[in-house]
């Protein structure tokens, strides 16, 4: 089938353009007017003559077209109104006084009167056009806010009405929780009906997540229920959510509201499955304290099961390290004797590691007598090979420190190799600490073993360090 197309230029047909080559941006221009009154029925009449094998992206875009359409006569009737107002003396949009605002009439005030506007938006194209809003944040800058992605300079089509208020700017984002404190059962159903569709944008913005913390505070324990059936429909989005530093905190909040234990079941659930993923992300690690903090140690079951299994790989992690440390210090029992258990069984290893070593430092900083000894016994045969490592040599000297313990163990541990310690890098420093802890008859055995490798100490600078801090 075959039509003109007006040139733009002369005004001249082009008789062998057909409808099949026009791309929608074409057969729609923007600059158009948006007054035509039969505009919608001539949209619909070429709509009903795509050929059958067109594209799905040329009907999408076209459709999107359409409802811009809807929107700017919508947008031009409201401008209409408020010019008329403003040269009437009126005051332009402002509210009557003594009267409830009602929502959607909250919605419409700040819709055309906050900057950038979403009347600016429609009425520039939208993402056809020119966007009104600030250069920087249509080039993808962040302008000062670093979790906004780079193309949400542009709102969202997807999103309700409430939605696109709460995403929009601090101000109207701060109009809406405060509507949330005052508005009753049945508005706060609306806005959950609006909101719901789009969670997950608005979980992850700066502004928008704050009015869902207000909201999820206000939902009912079935709403509570939803949320959790879109936020974990999709694990790898839950978990990128829980990662996120505005996703985290919206995260944190639902934790703060679940009414039931399947519904903490089911968010647990879902923290066990990204732990590994949490290593490097202060926020996530946030989340996981928050649950051992806020539920029982039966509700975290899951969460207590993942993190012993992964014990060994977590502690020797730059980043895992620090999270098992932050563990440890819970208050959640269960969680720290297994976590314990799990460390001594594998201290000779950790020892040795240039990040391990921490965890067991740090378990030996626990002030736990039983959980030291039980350490202590573990490496009992290895604190020569311990005192030459550079990790190693530092655990045997927090054990050296400790007065509860019984250094007289280690001490004879020690002497099995006690030519080559020391002069050496690093057993050197664990045979000082051990003279200083001695008793008189250990001290006494020491000093035999010093004077007999005194002159191979002399040549060696390792050497010379343990006679000068001994006075010998």
């Amino acid at each position: 089938m075959e039509s003109s197309r007006v040139n733009s230029t002369g005004g001249e047909r082009d008789g062998n353009a057909t409808e099949e080559n026009l791309s929608p941006a074409e057969m729609y221009p923007r600059g158009e007017s948006q007054f035509q009154p039969d505009t919608h029925r001539a949209l619909d009449e070429q709509l009903s003559r795509f050929p059958t094998g067109v594209d799905v992206e040329t009907l999408d875009s076209s459709f999107a077209m359409l409802s811009l359409r809807q929107q700017n006569r919508w947008t031009n009737r409201s401008s209409l109104q408020q010019n008329q107002g403003i040269n009437g003396g009126g005051g332009g949009w402002s509210l009557p006084p003594q009267r409830e605002v009602g929502l959607q009439e909250m919605m419409n005030h700040y819709f055309q009167r906050t900057s950038p506007s979403l009347n600016d938006y429609v009425n520039d194209g939208g993402s056809y056009g020119q966007s009104s809003v600030s250069p920087d944040l249509s080039r993808g800058r962040d302008n000062g806010f670093g979790s906004w992605r780079s193309n949400e300079g542009f709102v969202n089509a997807r999103m309700g009405p409430i939605a696109l208020l709460a995403y929009k700017d601090p101000k109207s984002s701060l109009v809406l929780q405060e509507k949330i404190d005052e508005c009753s059962k049945e508005t706060i159903d609306v806005m959950f009906n609006d909101v719901i569709s789009s969670i997950y944008e608005l979980m992850e913005h700066p502004f928008a997540s704050q009015v869902l913390h207000k909201l999820m505070h206000k939902c009912s324990s079935q709403q509570i229920s939803h949320i959790i059936d879109v936020i974990t429909l999709n694990q790898l989005g839950f978990i990128k959510m829980c990662i996120d530093p505005v996703g985290t905190r919206s995260i944190q909040s639902l934790l703060r509201c679940l009414h039931s234990e399947e519904q903490i079941l089911r968010v647990v659930g879902a923290v066990s499955m990204g732990v590994l993923s949490f290593t490097r992300s202060n926020g996530a690690k946030h989340v996981i304290m928050q649950c051992f903090n806020q539920f029982p140690p039966s509700l975290n079951r899951d969460l207590i099961e993942v993190l012993a299994q992964n014990c060994f790989g977590l502690a020797i992690d730059q980043h895992g390290c620090c999270m098992l440390q932050q563990c440890l210090g819970t208050s959640c029992e269960v969680l720290t004797k297994r976590l314990i258990r799990e460390i001594i069984s594998n201290a000779l290893s950790l020892c040795v590691n240039n990040f391990g070593n921490y965890v067991v430092q740090y378990v030996v900083e626990l002030n736990d007598p039983n959980v030291t000894i039980l350490l202590v016994q573990q490496l009992f045969g290895n604190y020569a090979r311990l005192s030459r490592n550079k990790y190693g040599s530092h655990v045997v000297q927090k054990f050296l420190k400790i007065h509860y313990i019984d250094h007289s163990m280690i001490v004879y541990d020690l002497l099995k190799d006690i030519d080559t310690l020391l002069v050496d890098p690093f057993g050197n420093y664990v045979i000082q600490t051990a003279w200083f802890v001695c008793e008189d008859v250990l001290r006494v055995i020491l000093m035999r073993h010093i004077e007999r490798n005194k002159p191979l100490m002399r040549c060696n600078k390792f050497g010379k360090k343990v006679l000068d801090k001994l006075n010998l």
